[in-house]
């Protein structure tokens, strides 16, 4: 599975960056988008529709519970995603030294706007799979593959 993994400065005086790991839509089946829904992409790769890593993981049991009892599932489901996104945008730009990725990071330099496409593991509804050693993985067991395929703006 492809995913895409950016870093977005935000326009002001201080380097203010957004981290964001997706995957393209386009690489996820047409039943899974209908349930997880897309966002736009940054603007650095097209504003292409994505989706986010936390539904694409999320069990096919997850979609089929009452909205009430997802209260007690998505926490985990979240933290899983976290817990990868940071994986895979840390080994993408090192610079990102933060334990979890937070919505806005700011640096000391301003190495400027950037994406990495790659191959992944497929992640879909796969959160039984992963959860379980959610606190050992390592970009390896998601089957990351780091290119230097990486663009600036």
């Amino acid at each position: 599975m492809e995913i895409i993994v950016t870093r977005s400065r935000i326009a002001g005086t201080l380097p203010h960056y957004v981290y964001r790991a997706l995957v393209p839509a386009d690489k996820v089946s047409p039943e899974r988008r209908k349930l997880t829904g897309t966002v736009a992409g940054p603007a650095i790769v097209g504003r292409i529709p994505c989706v986010r890593i936390g539904p694409l993981l999320a069990p096919e049991r997850y979609f089929e519970m009452a909205h009430h009892e997802r209260n007690e599932l998505a926490p985990h489901i979240g933290a899983l995603a976290r817990r990868i996104e940071t994986l895979v945008i840390r080994t993408s730009f090192p610079e990102m030294t933060a334990a979890s990725t937070p919505i806005v990071f700011q640096l000391n330099a301003d190495p400027g706007d950037a994406c990495s496409w790659t191959d992944i593991d497929d992640l879909t509804a796969a959160f039984d799979r992963l959860e379980p050693q959610s606190d050992l993985l390592t970009v390896a067991d998601l089957g990351f593959r780091h290119g230097d395929d990486r663009r600036a703006a």
